[in-house]
Parts: C-alpha cells; structure tokens; sequence
C-alpha cells in the first residue's frame, strides 16, 4: 500500500499511528499537546476520529423495557465531535511536529469535506465494514484506505473490499481489530493477521485496545505492517477512550519495542550473523591431542579428544583420522591438523 510518499507492507517498517479518538476531550489545545507527544514517541501517525454525533448515532435507542428513550452516548459524541475549524489547524499542526495525520470517517460529507482539505487518506471504522455507501464513498475519492475489522466474519471483510476494488481503489490496507475495549486475551485471535494476508494479499495489520502492548508486539511477530493503538497522557482522566488507551511513555516504549523486533525478525535466510562469527570458532569443537604423540606413530582413538575450540579439524572427521600416521612429532592439547598426518 502506498500512502503519500510511503509504502506500508511486508519488507517496510512497521507503520505506527496515535490513535487520539475522543481524548483530546473537547480541547483543540489538548489535542495539539497530544499530537506533540505522539511525535515525541517516534510513532508515524497521529489519528483522529471525524464524526459528527448526528451522523453517527441516533438520539434515541430502546431501553430494556422496550421503549424507546434518549442514548446517553449521544450527549458525549455531541462534546466530544471535532468542529470543523479544528481540521485545517490539525492538519497544519500535524506537518509541523513532523507525523502523518489520518482521519476515520464516518460519513460520505466528512469524506468530501476531508478530501477537499487535502487529506492524503482515509481510516474506516470496524463498524463500517457493511455501511456499502460510505465505502463506496470512500472508493470515490480515490485515496488509500486501512479497514479495520473488529467483530466481523470473513465473508463481511470481503464483500468491503470488493466494494472497495470495484470503485476503482487499490491502495487498500486491513486491520485485524477486537471490538472491545478492552479485550482479553482469548478474544484476540491474532492468527487472523496471517488469514487476511493470505486472503487478500494485502497490507494488513492490528488494532489494539489493550492497555498492555503484549499483542501488539506479539502482531508485529507474526507481521502486521501496521499497528495503531490509542494514546493518553493518563488512563485515569474522564472520557471513553481514556481507560484502555497507553500512556504516553508507555507508548514510547513501545514504539522501541517495535523497531527492536523488525531488527530481530531479520529476513528468515538460516545463516550466522555478522557477529556470531567468533562463535563459529569458541562454541564449537574440534579434534585435539591427548598426549604427545610420536612422528611414525599409527593414531589411535584413546589419542584424542574433541573439545572447544574450533581451532583444527571438525568432529565429524574423527572417523578418518584413525589409522592414519603421525608425519612430524604431534605435542599434547594441541589441535590435529590434517598437514600432520599420511
């Protein structure tokens, strides 16, 4: 997947965004505090959450007893939804403390409105896997896109992606995601990183809600290209993001990890590292002399030995050295050299 002047996928870094959500509280000053932190973690990305409440959600839901009564999430998406003079700033913010901004959206309008701005991608919710309009909205405005796909069933993710390629898209990138917040560790299935790869072929990575980035290291192993998790300055402060999302030196630490494990992950060929040579030499063994031997002597196994280190002959030519004849006087603990023997 190519996003701006970067490629995501297999044999690239691993793509790490901040996802902000609802925490920067209603606060386009906590907001830019938190994109300053997202980029002093060494994350990618900072990411924000482009709803509306009246385009999301409706104001009212059926209560237990079956009447209908007012949501009390419709309140909190209305004080926690980015106002539209907060964008240009965000984008504007963005380039200046050096991180890519992302945007989910949730609505065909935010996505021309974002488009329009200049909006070099776009994220889709879990939520939006089968909301065809958007996606083919989205597929429209001809820019990449990473689906996530929390709580759906393969056949869901398909026909999304379908949807997506028939509108004309190619820069597609999918997350593997678990829609709680937060999950535990057998909701996670992580080896539906591997499935999706295998079915689409395409960029994928992992959403995590977890308060710990265990999994998230353990997606990285199993090659997710991209990882995006929330992030707060506390997990105690009043909001709905707030209490599964890291914190900030949290995060930090695990963008290190991360790069750590590219680092470690290698590119799979069996071979010694550059600095494993010496060991080649100090671990492994070799045939060495017991006692000294005589020139003319017939070498004989209770003669030799094999020990560390690999200074003479390999053990695996022990077999060939017995019956052979000592051609100069051989000193003891010294390794068997094959110029030594006839």
């Amino acid at each position: 997947m190519k996003m701006a002047d970067r490629l995501i996928g297999e044999g690239n870094p691993v793509y790490i965004i901040a996802e902000v959500g609802s925490n920067h509280d209603g606060s386009l000053k906590r907001a830019k505090e938190l994109m300053r932190a997202v980029a002093s973690t060494g994350a990618d990305c900072v990411k924000f959450q482009a709803f509306g409440a009246e385009a999301l959600l409706n104001p009212l839901m059926p209560g237990k007893d079956g009447v209908w009564q007012p949501d009390p999430a419709y309140p909190v998406m209305e004080r926690l939804s980015i106002p539209r003079g907060w964008y240009p700033e965000l984008m504007e913010y963005a380039a200046l403390v050096g991180v890519d901004i992302l945007f989910t959206v949730f609505h065909e309008e935010g996505v021309e409105f974002l488009t329009g701005l200049g909006a070099v991608a776009f994220k889709i919710a879990s939520g939006d896997v089968t909301n065809t309009p958007l996606l083919r909205k989205v597929a429209e405005a001809g820019l990449p896109v990473i689906l996530s796909t929390g709580a759906s069933y393969m056949e869901e993710v398909e026909k999304a992606v379908q949807t997506l390629e028939q509108g004309g898209l190619e820069d597609i990138a999918l997350m593997h995601c678990v829609s709680l917040y937060p999950p535990e560790p057998e909701d996670m299935n992580l080896k539906c990183i591997k499935s999706l790869k295998e079915r689409f072929s395409l960029a994928t990575g992992f959403s995590d809600h977890a308060t710990t980035d265990v999994f998230t290291l353990a997606a990285v192993s199993m090659g997710a290209s991209i990882i995006e998790k929330h992030i707060t300055f506390s997990r105690t402060l009043d909001g709905p993001d707030h209490p599964f999302a890291m914190e900030v030196d949290e995060f930090e630490k695990m963008v290190a990890s991360i790069r750590a494990i590219e680092k470690a992950l290698g590119d799979g060929m069996k071979r010694p590292s550059e600095r494993e040579f010496p060991e080649r030499v100090g671990a492994r063994r070799s045939i060495y002399l017991k006692r000294a031997v005589k020139r003319g002597t017939t070498i004989t196994q209770d003669m030799l030995k094999v020990v560390r280190h690999a200074h003479g002959m390999m053990p695996e030519e022990l077999d060939s050295v017995i019956g052979k004849v000592a051609s100069r006087d051989l000193p003891p603990n010294m390794p068997l050299r094959k110029e030594a023997l006839r």
